[in-house]
């Protein structure tokens, strides 16, 4: 089987999934939105929500959705632990991960003016004068909603070193954040930091946390393997 998977390169929940389907050994296509094949999503998925994987002819449109049914077609390697108690911390960590963490990513890439510099650079260039505004603005309005796009960024600051501190602290010498194997919560948390890493302020920001680099490091060589 070949997957079909509508894929936004720069998404963290991308990311997580092109990582998961690494991971699990499965071939896919990759069709990337970024630009006219938008439409194409659009006209299966009127939401246009990425990352979506087309799985025995369902699209399916949201990155926990698609990591459980692939966990369900591809039990090994497992993403999920098997002890309930371990299990329900994996669920909540990946739900922090993506409802929390994502909106600091989200706010040094559009909302810190370093970031805003270097963001558009993601877009063909025929497109980025149309689609830098556009992004932009659905993505402050979004960090606003939420509440991380209304605080000061001394603020924010603190919040980010906060959750940073707890990755570390959840690690405390073990190679993932649940012990000897990388679950789903792992691609999780790891695709938001990775996603934080490539904005220039949210990268400075990690490296005071040294530990993180190598959990990053070790995420990078899953897909390698």
């Amino acid at each position: 089987m070949t997957y079909r998977l509508y894929d936004f390169g720069p998404s963290p929940f991308c990311i997580k999934i092109r990582a998961l389907l690494d991971y699990k050994r499965q071939r896919y296509e990759r069709i990337d939105v970024n630009g006219p094949r938008f439409l194409v999503l659009r006209r299966k998925n009127p939401t246009g929500k990425v990352p979506a994987l087309e799985i025995d002819g369902e699209l399916v449109a949201d990155s926990t959705d698609i990591a459980y049914a692939l966990e369900a077609r591809h039990p090994e390697p497992s993403v999920l632990p098997e002890h309930p108690r371990d299990r329900a911390l994996c669920h909540v960590l990946e739900d922090w991960a993506d409802e929390a963490l994502y909106f600091y990513g989200l706010y040094h890439r559009w909302q810190d003016e370093r970031g805003i510099e270097t963001a558009s650079k993601v877009f063909p260039l025929p497109l980025r004068p149309f689609l830098t505004p556009a992004i932009g603005g659905g993505a402050r309005r979004q960090l606003r909603g939420q509440g991380v796009g209304r605080k000061s960024a001394c603020q924010v600051a603190d919040d980010l070193r906060r959750h940073l501190a707890a990755c570390e602290a959840l690690l405390d010498g073990q190679p993932w954040l649940l012990g000897e194997r990388p679950m789903l919560c792992d691609f999780a948390v790891a695709s938001q930091l990775l996603y934080l890493s490539r904005t220039p302020t949210g990268a400075e920001r990690l490296d005071a946390f040294s530990s993180l680099a190598g959990y990053l490091e070790r995420f990078r060589d899953l897909r390698a393997r």
